[in-house]
């Protein structure tokens, strides 16, 4: 029952992790709290509604048609706050931090000139950064947990707005006995080498992995590794095949001394995109951001 008092934000905020990570588990993971918080939370909403929110089964957590209803209304309320936040804060002089995810390549060989443009534009503004590859790079944006993310496109204007930062070109890389020539896809070593690629959900690691059964190679394994400068140094040193943009290949001294073969531009031209959720408003630092990339 309606109390007459400001309803918490708090369990307005669980009820979105809940619906948004499908669990009440995962859920209490993404706010760090236990799950039978996370319970207690749901049912004071509830009680404070007045009917039944969600359905718990093996499935996990799925709404109810009130459910529904409640997730787009809460979601739009605390989008408000947010933005009303970040509005208050630029009025007052000072600015929200800017909570940006890129792949870790693009961070490497992109992003400081990027960001260094920013500070001149905007000194006050404060920037956080994540590395990941472009799938729970799409995650964390649309679940709210980062403003906006470079990521590699095309991307899915359902849900996202965007715009273009980068053209990449991918090109495979090899220890070889002639430094720094230019090899053929009929160069790469028939066994043995696998592909040293970043985790699922990287999208160079998939557009190598279309590039090799495009030219009949599709046996070559997956060696995952978690970050660029491992995946170059073990190609350099011989123990894989490595497909990098050329911006963070031409970055490395190891780079140099290997064999490189620019990918077909059905594999290798990548674009890469700045996005953030459809329904959100940039805020100052962000749409600064999006001036520097668009001149």
């Amino acid at each position: 029952m309606n109390s007459g008092t400001p309803i918490d934000v708090t369990l307005l905020h669980t009820f979105r992790a809940v619906v948004e990570e499908g669990s009440f588990s995962a859920a209490g993971a993404r706010l760090n709290c236990v799950q039978s918080n996370v319970t207690a939370r749901i049912k004071r909403l509830e009680g404070r509604l007045g009917a039944r929110l969600l359905e718990r089964g093996r499935g996990g957590a799925k709404t109810t048609p009130f459910g529904a209803l409640t997730y787009d209304r809460v979601s739009e309320a605390l989008d408000g706050l947010s933005n009303m936040e970040n509005d208050l804060r630029e009025a007052a002089g000072s600015s929200s931090v800017l909570r940006l995810g890129a792949m870790e390549t693009t961070a490497a060989a992109r992003l400081p000139k990027v960001l260094a443009s920013l500070r001149q534009r905007c000194p006050k503004a404060q920037v956080s950064l994540k590395t990941a590859p472009t799938g729970p790079l799409l995650d964390l944006v649309w679940r709210h947990e980062l403003d906006a993310a470079f990521v590699a496109g095309p991307i899915d204007k359902d849900r996202f707005h965007g715009v273009r930062a980068f053209n990449e070109e991918l090109v495979a890389l090899w220890r070889s006995e002639t430094a720094g020539d230019d090899g053929e896809v009929s160069d790469l070593p028939e066994l043995g080498l696998p592909l040293l690629a970043f985790p699922e959900g990287c999208s160079y690691r998939g557009s190598a992995q279309a590039w090799l059964r495009s030219a009949g190679r599709a046996d070559v394994s997956v060696t995952e590794m978690g970050s660029l400068d491992a995946i170059i140094g073990c190609a350099a040193a011989g123990m894989g095949l490595s497909v990098v943009p050329r911006a963070a290949a031409d970055r490395s001294p190891e780079a140099a001394q290997m064999q490189s073969y620019a990918l077909p531009k059905a594999f290798g031209d990548v674009k890469t995109f700045l996005i953030w959720r459809y329904d959100r408003e940039p805020g100052q630092t962000l749409s600064r951001l999006i001036q520097i990339l668009r001149s």
